[in-house]
């Protein structure tokens, strides 16, 4: 009896998640919000740490959807957190990744370079290819912000790569046009204004 009750609460805690996702995708934040703390709650009573982490780090991605930077950093430090100590190499990736997304939309190029560092690590030992095209292009972001324009090709070249071994020529394409932008402002002797590059999330 005991064994169903955990069953039948842990699915309620995943039902909960999932409807929390879909209000999330249909940029309905404060129901996402809304469910994602009914969904930790559960979780936590489940005493399941990969949901409870999970939760954590949706709970951050609708944060900085919703403009709100310290509470996605603090969602994402938790959801990391409980990914160290239960030793889930996925979600320490996509946590530092997101972390690094925070830095960069802060402005903070140096902080956001560590922590896409951190995560293109875990990806690479993950072979996990489209999280690390992902990851390139990013770090190619931070260091064209930067000013540091031969690492950005470098990341860039990096990045569409892997996407094209991928065939996924959509993002391919969007990072080449960086790559097109950034041979434009090196010939225009740096005079041309840096693309919104933040509108390129991954």
């Amino acid at each position: 009896m005991e064994a169903h009750a955990t069953t039948t609460d842990k699915a309620r805690a995943e039902a909960l998640h999932e409807a929390a996702l879909e209000a999330l995708s249909r940029k309905e934040l404060d129901a996402a919000r809304e469910g994602f703390e009914k969904a930790l709650l559960a979780f936590e009573a489940c005493e399941d740490a990969v949901g409870q982490a999970m939760t954590r780090h949706n709970l951050g991605l609708t944060c900085q959807e919703a403009g709100d930077l310290d509470a996605a950093r603090t969602w994402f430090e938790q959801s990391l957190a409980i990914s160290e100590q239960e030793g889930l190499d996925g979600g320490i990736g996509v946590t530092c990744h997101q972390l690094g997304m925070v830095a960069q939309l802060g402005k903070d190029y140096a902080k956001a370079k560590d922590w896409y560092e951190r995560a293109l690590a875990v990806e690479e030992k993950l072979e996990n290819a489209p999280a690390e095209a992902k990851t390139c292009h990013q770090l190619g972001l931070c260091a064209h912000y930067a000013g540091d324009l031969e690492a950005a090709r470098k990341w860039y070249d990096r990045s569409v790569t892997i996407f094209e071994g991928l065939g996924d020529k959509g993002n391919a394409d969007k990072t080449k046009k960086l790559l097109d932008y950034l041979t434009d402002y090196e010939r225009q002797g740096g005079d041309v204004e840096h693309p919104d590059c933040l509108h390129h999330k991954h």
